[in-house]
C-alpha cells in the first residue's frame, strides 16, 4: 500500500489558504499584533521550513531544499507551494509497512520527545498536523489585525 493512501485530505486547506494569501497585500503578510508576536509571513515560512526540515532532513537525512533567505510574500508563498510539491513527490515514492524504522530525531533544547515512535509515516502526520494548527493561527493573526482570515 502507498502510504500517501493515510493522507487524502492533506492538501484540502491549502485549496483554500493559497488563494487567500495571493490577495494579501504585503502590509497584511507582516501585520502583527500586540496580542500576537507572528506575522502570516511567519507563519508561512516557518510552516515551509518545518516540513522541508522534518522530510528532507530528520526523514531522508538529506540537506534542506528551500532557498536560504526568503525576502518577499511571493518568495515565501511559492516556497510553501514549492515544499508541498517536493513533499508530495517523497509521500507517493513510499510504501507503507507495519515495521518501517524507527528515525533518529534531534536531541531538542525544550526537551519535547514524540508521542510515539518516529517513522517516516509519523512524520508526515506530524507535518500535516503541525499545518493545520499554524494555519488557524493564520486566521486569528487577520482577525487581530482587522482584515478577514481564510475562509475555512
Amino acid at each position: 500500500m502507498n502510504l500517501s493512501s493515510f493522507f487524502p485530505y492533506r492538501n484540502d486547506a491549502r485549496k483554500v489558504l493559497i488563494p487567500y494569501l495571493q490577495l494579501l497585500s504585503e502590509d497584511q503578510w507582516y501585520a502583527v499584533h500586540r496580542d500576537h508576536p507572528n506575522s502570516i509571513a511567519w507563519i508561512i515560512e516557518h510552516i515551509a521550513r518545518s516540513e522541508d526540515d522534518w522530510i528532507h532532513v530528520i526523514g531522508l537525512q538529506g540537506e534542506l531544499t528551500l532557498p536560504g533567505k526568503l525576502d518577499t510574500p511571493e518568495q515565501l508563498l511559492q516556497a510553501y507551494i514549492d515544499i508541498r510539491h517536493r513533499t508530495d513527490r517523497v509521500l507517493d515514492s513510499l510504501k507503507f509497512s507495519e515495521s518501517d524504522p524507527v528515525l533518529p530525531l534531534p536531541t531538542y533544547s525544550d526537551g519535547w520527545q514524540p508521542p510515539s515512535p518516529p517513522t517516516m509515516r509519523w512524520i508526515f502526520h506530524h507535518i500535516y498536523d503541525h499545518e493545520t494548527y499554524h494555519i488557524g493561527q493564520i486566521g486569528l493573526i487577520a482577525r487581530l489585525n482587522g482584515f478577514g482570515g481564510p475562509l475555512f
